[in-house]
């Protein structure tokens, strides 16, 4: 059962009493009792009680005092008088004291419930009304604290757009105290005298405004730039009457954003006037700002993300410096661009602006000409280191070689000297015979020197030649020697021109078909395959044997000046030394493909028309 109202029931005869107590109580009702009037208002005094039967006749004092003494404590309770001994005057005297009804007695319970119910709504109604008026209030007073302590300007302008309401924070922004502007129309105070209509018509059309931007007038005339935001107030019935307007006063905003513009458009005319490209990312990848140079390279892509409109991709380039910059750091790096070929010096910094954020600047040097010019003085570089090692090997080797026999003759000098002193005929022809061998020796190294001397100079200018021909010179001028080894020769057909010196690569290939014969072994089927093959976009063509073949800890140096894997053999070992360097100088390369035991492949490239 619900709860209801407590009930103070005042009533001397105590059976009568115990009987509307258990009633009550039946009906939900939270009940006290008191025999007489003064125990009555003794409880009064500790608990208010809304509702209260009160007998008319007590033995202490009448049912009116008590009635009277209990208004007194709780002027908002209701009190039923219950009297056996009721008349016109009694009524009105308890009416008048008050009393919301009276019941005659003997009471009729329905006729008292009734009453007691009626009373009970009406005190909760009471208690209803005043509970919200006081939170009404609470509310208001809230409200009216928060406007009075915000730190932005509240104003209430109706529909006229005459200022209803207007807060401190107002008066500070604008000058004006409330009382010069309540009931005045708020035109006076926009520099721009159709703003007001313009901000009313939105307000009507939408509903609200959000961080509307005008410029107001203080009351000494100076011009205050707000941020307004504004919304619709209607009445109950659902008709605008006006509108709640909040500003804020942004005029130091407004004016760090005008030094901003102006330290940027001085930023950007040095930016212009600079010979390398330069431009600008926010925290968000997007390009805030690109000079002259960096827009004749890339075109113009202010606006766009970065890595959408320099690189056509859909997320951040692995390569990318932005995330270091972005956390203060200075980068410096090179890119290489493969679509334009090009590679750039880029260094990345991070710009804070004055209102705090932060920009990637990037300032870049077109380098390629740089690199390619320092790339070929490295080349220069190792290749003279080369040089000057093939000649410390060549002065080595030739010193070497050539006092050898030079000891050999300076020593049968002497001995004929003395053979011939003692005339001793017969050793004679043997010595001038030992001497004759040396001075052979010494003009063949002197003609390998000036041999050594031509390596990789092409005499003759480059010409369009069927690579079959230039085998098939090769092939006659080592004729006799495969024709003495016993090595048969296959070469390919339809061979591809070559944009080459004819002599310098004949040489290369009678060289080659020379080695493979040389190094041929006890092979009983000695082949030597002269061909070509295509790997890629590369045309490479070989000389291919099945002779004993090289180790590959070997493949490198057998192309070293004056290096031969087999001591014994003859010649200086400047014969590959001299091929490779000719492969070289017309732009090719060459290698070996071999295992030891299984034969010998030389690989090499050509310029191909």
């Amino acid at each position: 059962m619900e709860k209801k109202p407590s009930i103070l029931v005042i009533e001397d005869d105590a059976g009568m009493r115990e009987t509307l107590s258990d009633i009550l109580a039946d009906k939900g009702y939270e009940v006290r009792t008191a025999g007489t009037g003064k125990e009555a208002l003794a409880l009064a005094k500790k608990e208010k009680f809304p509702t209260c039967l009160i007998d008319l006749k007590l033995p202490d004092i009448t049912g009116i005092e008590v009635l009277k003494g209990l208004k007194a404590l709780n002027p908002e309770a209701y009190a039923i008088i219950i009297t056996a001994y009721a008349s016109k005057e009694t009524a009105i005297e308890a009416l008048k004291a008050d009393a919301y009804c009276y019941i005659e007695k003997p009471v009729n319970m329905e006729e008292l419930l009734a009453a007691v119910e009626r009373a009970s709504e009406a005190y909760q109604l009471r208690e209803d009304k005043r509970r919200a008026e006081e939170v009404l209030r609470e509310t208001r007073d809230y409200l009216d604290n928060i406007i009075e302590s915000s730190a932005d300007a509240i104003a209430v302008v109706d529909m006229n757009g005459i200022v209803r309401d207007w807060n401190k924070s107002a008066e500070g922004i604008m000058g004006y105290r409330a009382d010069e502007v309540i009931g005045a129309s708020n035109r006076r105070f926009f520099a721009d005298p159709g703003e007001p209509d313009r901000i009313m018509e939105q307000v009507q059309r939408e509903g609200e405004i959000k961080n509307h931007r005008a410029i107001v007038l203080r009351k000494d005339g100076k011009p205050v730039h707000i941020s307004m935001s504004a919304a619709l107030l209607k009445d109950k019935n659902g008709v605008p009457i006006g509108t709640v307007r909040v500003s804020r006063d942004i005029t130091k905003e407004v004016e760090l954003q005008e030094r901003i513009k102006e330290e940027r458009d001085n930023l950007n005319l040095i930016f212009e006037s600079m010979v390398d490209g330069v431009y600008l990312f926010s925290e968000d990848y997007e390009v805030e700002f690109m000079n002259k140079v960096s827009r004749d390279k890339f075109g113009d892509q202010v606006g766009g993300i970065c890595y959408k409109a320099f690189h056509g991709r859909e997320e951040p380039c692995p390569l990318c410096k932005y995330s270091e910059v972005m956390k203060g750091k200075t980068v410096r790096w090179e890119w290489h661009s493969r679509r334009m070929n090009k590679t750039y010096d880029i260094i990345e910094t991070p710009l804070k602006n004055i209102d705090g954020t932060v920009s990637k600047l990037t300032i870049f040097r077109d380098i390629t000409e740089q690199k390619r010019v320092e790339e070929e003085r490295e080349k220069l570089l190792k290749e003279l280191e080369a040089k000057n090692a093939e000649m410390e090997r060549f002065t080595y080797t030739v010193s070497h070689d050539l006092r050898s026999p030079l000891v050999t003759i300076h020593g049968f000098v002497d001995i004929l000297r003395e053979d011939l002193e003692q005339n001793k005929t017969e050793n004679v022809e043997n010595a001038l015979e030992y001497i004759k061998t040396a001075v052979t020796k010494m003009d063949r190294i002197l003609s390998d020197t000036l041999q050594l001397s031509r390596i990789g100079r092409v005499v003759n200018p480059p010409e369009d030649v069927p690579f079959g021909e230039l085998v098939q010179e090769a092939e006659e001028q080592t004729a006799e020697q495969i024709k003495s080894s016993g090595v048969e020769v296959s070469v390919t057909e339809d061979f591809p021109a070559v944009h080459v010196d004819h002599i310098r690569i004949v040489e290369v290939l009678v060289n080659l078909i020379g080695n493979s014969i040389n190094y041929m072994g006890e092979q009983p089927r000695p082949k030597i395959d002269v061909g070509y093959r295509v790997d890629g976009e590369e045309t490479v063509f070989f000389v291919q044997d099945n002779g004993i073949g090289i180790d590959k800890s070997q493949h490198e140096k057998v192309f070293e000046l004056f290096y031969k894997e087999d001591k014994n053999s003859k010649g200086a070992g400047a014969g590959l030394a001299i091929v490779k360097r000719i492969i070289e100088v017309h732009g090719g390369r060459i290698w070996i493909e071999s295992e030891k035991g299984k034969g010998c492949t030389v690989c090499f490239t050509l310029p191909v028309t």
